[in-house]
């Protein structure tokens, strides 16, 4: 009989460089965690043991790959930070592991990037090793370059194009994720048509940070929010948390995406796929949503830091949401106390969610975005900041799906 083992899986990304990156993007919530958290002496910070140690590498891989059942395909998420400060010789490396320990199971590379450092060299060794990767780029120019900016605060623009330009001319397989905030949040149609013309997979994701907004020193980094989802514990200076200002505003975020589905749907049905629609027509019809914030239960996703230290999840590193360290605890031991994390989720869903129409599609959104305090008569709740705008899309999605469907019989 066939164990379940054999249909595990983790969705665990993997920071080798840490935080360090290149990029200087206005809206990060990343790059701060180098300097964020001075009372965890095992927290990682860029100059510190740089990139990610042979053994801790070699944990990573071995343990991975033994946490997942023989048939099942393992993903190595490649994350940071900007992974490719590591350099081509570390990912030699890991893919030399990755062959050791093996074993004939199915294995997948993925890769985040914004691009800007692609060389023929890393285009090549992408194709030879079948990386898939991941292009951050906010759309055209005028758009992208608001906040996607370098350590000399100039735009990214020329340089992410001529990534995307060498990525195509050795037919490396990659798609877009775009941030939708607060410059771009209104050019839905002008950003999808951008994308359309180069990318056939597009996620787009939504900023929502939030805190003080401190003007750091000329030349420092901000520092961003509080954890999140500490919000119902911890107040700043008694008040709730302001979400800063190159956050998308809410209903925007939901007008954004009803465009882009009447844009994918008059359009590119069967060809462009969008990580927010595939979601949503996975939760219509039962399947797997495939997008950890419209599930019902996540904690199945964990972050391994370049010192081995696991978190609950990307938008969780902080000491609070330490878990362990790789090399000293096993990972599946560590990955299975995620389970209570996961379904916090769903059990703490504010009231209103259990009576909306369409919380079968949305289950409340990421809890790190529950930034809206309400009073009720059951006591406080923190509700979900893009909350209107998901309900926005969602109802529009419902009216306009079968359309679409009825008009492209090929879906």
């Amino acid at each position: 009989m066939m164990q379940s083992q054999d249909f595990r899986h983790y969705a665990i990304e993997v920071k080798p460089i840490g935080a360090a990156c290149n990029l200087r993007c206005e809206y990060c919530y990343y790059l701060g965690k180098q300097t964020d958290s001075p009372t965890n002496p095992s927290y990682p910070k860029e100059g510190k043991g740089g990139v990610m140690s042979h053994e801790v590498l070699e944990s990573y891989i071995q343990q991975l790959v033994a946490i997942h059942g023989i048939r099942a395909e393992i993903e190595f998420a490649w994350h940071g930070g900007e992974p490719t400060l590591c350099g081509i010789p570390f990912f030699e490396r890991a893919m030399q592991l990755q062959q050791k320990y093996g074993e004939g199971r199915r294995i997948l590379n993925t890769l985040q990037t914004n691009g800007t450092l692609l060389t023929d060299e890393w285009c090549r060794f992408f194709k030879d090793h079948h990386f898939r990767i991941g292009i951050s780029i906010d759309g055209p120019e005028r758009l992208h370059n608001v906040y996607r900016k370098d350590a000399q605060g100039e735009g990214t623009f020329k340089q992410v194009m001529q990534g995307v330009e060498l990525l195509q001319k050795h037919g490396v397989e990659f798609n877009t994720l775009t941030t939708v905030n607060a410059a771009n949040a209104d050019h839905a149609k002008e950003v999808y048509n951008f994308l359309r013309g180069f990318s056939d997979f597009m996620q787009f994701l939504p900023v929502v940070e939030s805190g003080p907004v401190n003007t750091p020193p000329q030349g420092g980094l901000r520092k961003l929010a509080m954890p999140p989802g500490l919000y119902s514990h911890f107040k700043l200076g008694g008040k709730s948390p302001k979400v800063l200002p190159f956050s998308v505003p809410a209903e925007a975020y939901g007008r954004f995406l009803c465009t882009v589905l009447d844009e994918w749907g008059s359009q590119d049905v069967g060809r462009k796929f969008v990580q927010a629609i595939e979601s949503a027509v996975g939760n219509l019809t039962r399947r797997p949503a495939g997008l950890c914030v419209h599930e019902a239960v996540c904690g199945h996703c964990g972050v391994i830091e370049k010192n081995g230290d696991l978190y609950r999840c990307d938008r969780y590193v902080f000491p609070e949401y330490r878990v362990g360290n790789i090399l000293s605890e096993s990972l599946g031991a560590m990955m299975q106390t995620n389970r209570q994390f996961g379904e916090f989720k769903l059990d703490s869903l504010p009231r209103i969610c259990l009576h909306c129409e369409v919380a079968d599609l949305c289950f409340g959104g990421c809890p790190k975005d529950r930034l809206v305090e309400k009073l009720t008569l059951f006591g406080t709740e923190f509700r979900n900041y893009l909350c209107p705008g998901y309900r926005m899309f969602f109802q529009y999605f419902k009216k306009r799906i079968p359309e679409i469907i009825k008009a492209n019989s090929k879906l």
